[in-house]
Order: C-alpha cells, then structure tokens, then sequence
C-alpha cells in the first residue's frame, strides 16, 4: 500500500513538473492570414509607413509592410537598423537585473556606490532609477553628436540636476546612469556588455551603436523637417536609454528570449513595479498580463506590446508619424490585436 501510495506521489510530481515545463516552452500561436490582412489594412488606410511584426511558427515573427514611399532610401524594413530610442530601456533595465542576479548590485544599492559626485546620490537607490523616481532631469541636447562612452557620462552628469522628489517623472538619464553602472560593475564598455551577453547569445547581427551606423544602413524620416544631424545628436546622448540602432527582427529576437522566455524577471519587475503611483519598472509598463514600450526620437516611433504568460506579441516600427499618433497606434493595437 505504502508503494502504491509513493507511485501514485511520484507520479503527480511528474506530472506536475511536465505542467510546468510545457507553460514556460509553450508559443503563442501563429497569426492567421485574416488577421495579417487586418493588420495590413490599418496601416495602409492609416497611410503609415512601416512594419508591424506579430507571432509566426514557435519564436520566430512574421513581418506585416506597408510603404507609403516609392524612396527607397525611406522604406521600414525588419532587417534594416532602426533606432530604438526608449525601447532600448528594457535592454538595459535586463542587464541591471542579470546582475542583481549576480549579486553585483541589488535594487538598494545607492547611486553613491558609483556617482558619489551627484548632488543627492546617497538618497538614490537603483530601484528608483530604474521605476523614474529618482529625482534626477536632464533635457539638455549637445550642438553635435558626442563622441564615445566617456563623453557621453561626462555630457550626462554635467547638465543633470536633482530636483529631490521621488515621484515618477519619465527621464532618460536613469537609464542613461544604469548604462554608466553597468559599465563600471561588468569592468567594460556598455556596449561591449550587451554584445556580449546579448547580442552574441543570439547571433544578432543587426545592432549596432549610433556611431558605428552609416544614414545608408537606416530608413530616413519621411518628414523633411529633420535631418540625420538631428537623429545622430539624439541617439549620440540617449546613452543607454536610445544609442543602440537594432533591426525589428534584432529586437523581437531580444524580448523573446530574454524577457518574454523569462518568467523570474517579469515576476520581480512586476511587483516593483506595483509599489510606485505608475506600474513600470526596467524599461516596460505593466497592465495586467501585458507589458508595453514606446520608442520615439524625431522622424521614428516604434512600440511593443506582449502578453508575458502567453508570449503572444505585437510590435510596430514607422518613421512618418508623430509621438501622439504613436500613442493611438499603440492603444489601437493593445486593445483591438491583444484584446486588452
């Protein structure tokens, strides 16, 4: 009797970890071909140029154009390099959680440890870097295009200033610091880190920093008004927080696999994110099952959107509309193709 009982014991806890097992394996399912054409019509009767991206077969993504350009120097494309701008918040908000993983750093750990120099930074904690309430702001742009990590940091930390109110306010240099600490605590460039423990996991070819990018390699602005000069000294200052240009599929291969595929991280970004007045925390909003992103420098918008339990994702690359279309586009998306 008393085997018996064991087998059948066994036998639920085989179970059990099969269950487990085949939840964190399992794919959303593959985007039918009517939902493809829906997709496809809201571009086009949108009149925006650019692609959306949505799941195919397992972790791969099938790519749904529209052109509104016969210029193809200004057609989206999912392998052509597109600046990430704030998505690439989440890229960094994951390798401050790998090494919080690592013990390096934990989410109290003081911008002291690092920036002793900044006014206030023995009251700022990682935590509030990376869920914006930090109190620190800086909106100042260089004249031209800084030049390598140093001048980056040096740029950052001369024009900041610390308000000294842990409220939420959306800053790029959190994220820009997070990049700098980053840097110091892995003892190499940010960059390098994330080629290293990103970029060559996966065999990302498409990623590149701002100043390895040639104009030819990137969809330019349908908008006249904004120059690759304008795009260069934006990217060249977001250090951390928008330097890196990747392709659409680049991009969907990192969420994937690095934070869709990575139930433990969500989970903890998903209670910090749940004690402060805006649910974000590491790069992402959260609203219930979904996590979402938006990216905007001039003349590029781009968005992401994924159900973290069934891996189900929608992502958005255009370079001809404006930040508050961004938002529509976005919202229309969460809410007619993610049913949010």
């Amino acid at each position: 009797m008393k085997r018996l009982n064991l087998f059948i014991f066994l036998m639920f806890c085989s179970f059990g970890l099969f269950l487990v097992s085949t939840q964190q394996q399992a794919n959303a399912a593959a985007v039918d071909k009517q939902t493809q054409t829906q997709l496809h019509d809201y571009l086009k009767s949108h009149h925006i140029n650019g692609v959306i991206l949505v799941n195919g077969k397992g972790s791969q993504a099938v790519t749904i154009a529209n052109n509104e350009t016969t210029n193809k120097k200004q057609i989206v494309k999912a392998n052509r390099l597109f600046p990430t701008a704030s998505l690439q918040k989440i890229v960094t908000g994951t390798a401050i959680y790998q090494l919080t993983q690592k013990k390096q750093l934990g989410w109290d750990t003081s911008l002291n440890t690092y920036f002793p120099q900044i006014d206030g930074s023995e009251d700022i904690t990682i935590r509030e870097l990376m869920n914006h309430t930090s109190g620190l702001v800086n909106n100042d742009r260089p004249a031209v295009p800084l030049k390598g990590q140093k001048q980056q940091i040096t740029y950052m930390l001369g024009h900041m200033r610390n308000d000294h109110v842990h409220t939420w306010d959306y800053q790029d240099v959190d994220y820009e610091l997070l990049a700098a600490i980053i840097s110091k605590q892995s003892h190499s460039s940010y960059n390098a880190y994330i080629h290293r423990n990103f970029a060559k996991p996966l065999h990302l070819h498409q990623i590149k920093d701002f100043s390895e990018v040639a104009k030819k390699e990137v969809p330019q602005p349908m908008d006249p008004a904004i120059d690759w000069h304008q795009v260069t000294v934006t990217t060249s200052s977001d250090f951390g927080a928008g330097n890196l240009f990747i392709s659409p599929n680049n991009y969907w291969k990192f969420i994937y696999n690095y934070v869709l595929k990575d139930p433990k991280m969500i989970t903890e970004f998903y209670q910090e994110s749940q004690k402060q007045e805006v649910a974000y925390f590491g790069g992402v909003y959260f609203d219930g099952d979904i996590i979402r992103a938006n990216g905007s420098i001039p003349g590029y918008n781009a968005c992401v959107i994924a159900n973290y339990k069934t891996k189900k994702m929608i992502m958005f690359f255009s370079n001809n509309i404006d930040y508050l279309t961004l938002k529509t586009v976005s919202d229309d998306l969460m809410h007619n193709y993610m049913g949010a």
